[in-house]
């Protein structure tokens, strides 16, 4: 997961898995990282929020995961083919995969639907998401 701002939905879902469940923000940049980690250093969110510096084309997460949240970052990848593999091989049999995307200036219905082919291509089963203001969404179970 990639956060304009590191905490925005890391500190919540690590609040929501509560004690037994666990968190894994995935990003590019160095510095969003270790701006969460300086947040929940020191808290009980810091024992269930693993943070991964991924490459720019290769998340790196190796353990199996229930959730998998992609906001406002999908437009960005250039191989999406791989990325939705690498997702595939990591979301568990019962997981769910939740794409938004924002419709202003970035991605269009065209571009939207072109990723969610690609998806469905690697594996996926398309359901449509949950309605957000400016953004286009769906959700993705394993197939």
């Amino acid at each position: 997961m990639s956060d304009a701002v590191p905490d925005f939905f890391s500190l919540e879902l690590a609040k929501m898995v509560g004690r037994s469940g666990k968190v894994i923000s995935a990003d590019l940049q160095e510095g969003m990282l270790q701006k969460l980690h300086d947040k929940i250093k020191g808290t009980e969110l810091e024992e269930r929020t693993k943070l991964v510096h991924c490459d720019k084309d290769k998340i790196k997460v190796l353990e199996r995961v229930d959730f998998i949240l992609a906001f406002y970052m999908v437009h960005e990848i250039i191989d999406k083919n791989s990325f939705f593999k690498e997702l595939k091989n990591i979301l568990n049999e019962k997981g769910q995969f939740l794409i938004v995307e924002p419709k202003l200036f970035h991605v269009s219905q065209k571009e939207f639907d072109a990723t969610a082919k690609l998806a469905e291509y690697n594996g996926f089963k398309i359901y449509h998401g949950p309605k957000l203001p400016l953004s286009w969404s769906a959700i993705l179970k394993n197939t």
